[in-house]
């Protein structure tokens, strides 16, 4: 009796397992990320390759949603790479815009960095995550030393303070053994029952909460009075960001923060606000001033805003699109050539 209760739900396990992760998503994020509280290190499947047609999620499920083919790639840690590496060059350190919500694996900006520097510089994408993370990685022998890290991190977020993570004890052990991943990602694919999500969902008729523009109706926002910091949030994130360039200089890596602007601030008239917000230009004369390496991003931005009528953000979605990559991986490139040449002198 008590088995014939328990089969539906058993039957419908097994099948979540059998079928692709994305079946019942729109977007390969939610695909491969993990869902529910399986002990893991990580955010996404690892060992996983897939290919499907996406749209953004500020306009899933309406006639506004753009369609575009994404490829994902991730590695033994589940980070998006198309192979581990265990000492690089540049580890980008990062959140959703260094993962590349919306983007086709050769669009990363850590893709089009190494494409640009030479197949012999290695380049690590170690997102979404830490410094944290990275130094329990590092204190547990799983990576190495890189020469440089570049920490990633979209201006309505703030930074997390750097911590140490306990790496003694059978947990560490376990988690880290080479099947792991593969076990927690099929017990996660058993649990969270995307099939049940999705039915609810479409019941529902939930769909994308993006606010279209006033000025182009292709345009989606989020809501902007959502990502207005508090006072006290620029002094915190200056702080955070000048600790990890320290933690750097005590290893001997070469440090660089590389602020993302929010789309509502590089496209405020269309939200529209009357000005410009000035968070990341207040914040990169703060750093400056305290010696920490930054890259002017909204400046590169808005430069290139005043001869190019190409957008630099997907209209669906608040990340950046293949454009923007481009365009930030053509002045890291030269930014990091500029560097090595300096260091042969």
């Amino acid at each position: 009796m008590l088995l014939a209760f328990f089969a539906p739900v058993i039957l419908l396990m097994v099948i979540e397992v059998l079928i692709p992760p994305n079946t019942f998503t729109f977007r390969p994020w939610e695909g491969l990320k993990y869902s529910t509280t399986v002990p893991t290190y990580c955010q996404f499947y690892p060992n996983q390759s897939l290919e499907m047609d996406a749209v953004g999620d500020l306009a899933h499920h309406t006639d506004k949603a753009v369609h575009r083919t994404e490829r994902w790639v991730t590695d033994k840690l589940g980070y998006r790479n198309d192979a581990f590496i265990e000492q690089a060059d540049v580890l980008f350190i990062g959140d959703s815009f260094i993962a590349g919500t919306g983007l086709t694996q050769d669009d990363l900006l850590s893709n089009k960095l190494r494409k640009k520097m030479g197949k012999d510089f290695k380049v690590y994408n170690m997102a979404p995550s830490s410094f944290a993370k990275f130094d329990y990685f590092l204190r547990l022998g799983i990576v190495k030393k890189p020469k440089m890290i570049i920490f990633v991190m979209v201006e309505r977020h703030l930074p997390d303070p750097f911590y140490k993570k306990p790496t003694s004890g059978i947990k560490s052990k376990l988690v880290h053994h080479p099947i792991f991943g593969s076990l927690t990602a099929i017990a996660d694919k058993a649990f969270r029952f995307s099939s049940l999500k999705w039915l609810n969902a479409r019941i529902h008729h939930y769909y994308g909460n993006g606010l279209p523009a006033v000025n182009d109706s292709t345009m989606f926002f989020l809501e902007g009075f959502r990502q207005k910091h508090a006072r006290s949030d620029l002094a915190r994130t200056v702080r955070t960001i000048q600790s990890y360039q320290a933690y750097c200089d005590s290893l001997g890596i070469k440090f660089l923060y590389l602020p993302m602007p929010d789309k509502e601030t590089v496209y405020y008239e269309q939200v529209p606000f009357a000005k410009q917000a000035d968070y990341l230009v207040r914040e990169d004369s703060m750093l400056e001033a305290l010696g920490v390496t930054t890259f002017n991003t909204l400046g590169l931005y808005n430069d290139y805003r005043k001869t190019h009528s190409e957008v630099l953000y997907q209209p669906d979605d608040s990340h950046w699109n293949p454009r923007a990559t481009e365009l930030v991986a053509e002045e890291l490139y030269m930014f990091l050539s500029k560097k090595m040449n300096e260091g042969k002198k």
